[in-house]
């Protein structure tokens, strides 16, 4: 009885090898079928590498071809042991290793825009008929770093508020918070402006209203960055003093400028002035010169007399 068991199971075994072989053989020789997905995470501007897993024959012409969205973007074919090459779409490019026969398509300058499912499908054209051989499927999510900024900007409603903007970042997915002294704020105390960039990137603006000289800093966290980020921004207070010491210290020195060069400048002018001359004015005759004349007559003393009024004594 056991026997008879063991007849029909091996027969069963049989059968089913059977039809294993029998289903190996419709494919052809040396080939196989590998279907698969693969995703790979990309930075903006950067390249990816997606290779076909697959390596053809010599013995026959084929086909490999690389589309998105139905959208055919590069392909090449094997004829007589050699590739042609057919022109592809900008930033891509097929690449063929003939030592270790493995081919890989090459997309670089990636932007946002490129993010989507790539396929890779390689057909056998001759002997006819055309035959697939491979098809490989890579998700290429491309990824963009926030540019993280802090700021002050004008007083609102009576308070000063300070600024914190993550810009061109991709996925939209982003953690931005205020820290006081090292301590998260409360959300509620903040007020964002999301928007969306020409470029498919994202950009996040944070406000909060302060009134306290305290440390301030802006924590940011995106998928795209191996570490959260802490922007620290100067306090309010201490840069307005900075300022108001550095207009006033502007205005002495030009104060103190000016007064040099005023200095030299009358300085210089009292130098080119001529020289001065006393002249002592001559005496009025009518009221300052006299002489003293001796009378011819008598007692010969003096006599006080002007030239001017002088006359000739008659002889």
């Amino acid at each position: 009885m056991h026997f008879l068991k063991y007849e029909m199971i091996l027969s069963k075994c049989n059968a089913l090898t059977t039809w294993v072989w029998m289903l190996l053989s419709l494919l052809p020789v040396g080939h196989a079928l590998f279907n698969g997905t693969s995703v790979q995470t990309v930075h903006r501007g950067m390249s990816v590498n997606i290779s076909c897993n697959y390596k053809p024959s010599t013995d026959s012409d084929d086909t490999v071809a690389l589309s998105t969205n139905s959208t055919s973007l590069c392909s090449a074919m094997k004829s007589n042991k050699s590739w042609i090459y057919q022109p592809c779409r900008k930033h891509c490019r097929f690449i063929w290793n003939p030592e270790t026969v493995q081919m890989t398509f090459e997309i670089s300058n990636l932007q946002i825009n490129d993010s989507g499912t790539y396929k890779c499908v390689v057909t056998r054209l001759i002997p006819p008929p055309s035959v697939l051989l491979s098809e490989e499927r890579t998700v290429v999510q491309v990824i963009a770093r926030p540019i993280v900024s802090v700021s002050h900007i004008s007083a609102l409603g009576g308070f000063a508020s300070i600024l914190c903007s993550s810009e061109g970042f991709y996925p939209s997915a982003l953690k931005q918070l205020w820290m006081r002294n090292g301590e998260f704020q409360n959300a509620s105390l903040t007020y964002c402006i999301n928007k969306t960039n020409p470029d498919g990137s994202f950009t996040l603006h944070s406000y909060l209203n302060v009134s306290d000289c305290e440390h301030y800093s802006c924590w940011v966290n995106h998928s795209s960055l191996s570490q959260p980020t802490n922007m620290s921004l100067d306090c309010y207070g201490n840069r307005d003093k900075n300022v108001c010491i550095a207009l006033v210290t502007s205005a002495l020195l030009i104060l103190i400028i000016l007064i040099t060069v005023a200095c030299e400048h009358s300085r210089r002018a009292h130098h080119r002035s001529p020289g001065r001359v006393n002249v002592t004015p001559e005496p009025d005759l009518q009221s300052h010169l006299q002489y003293d004349v001796y009378s011819l007559l008598g007692d010969h003393r003096p006599v006080p007399c002007s030239p001017v009024g002088v006359h000739s004594s008659p002889q």
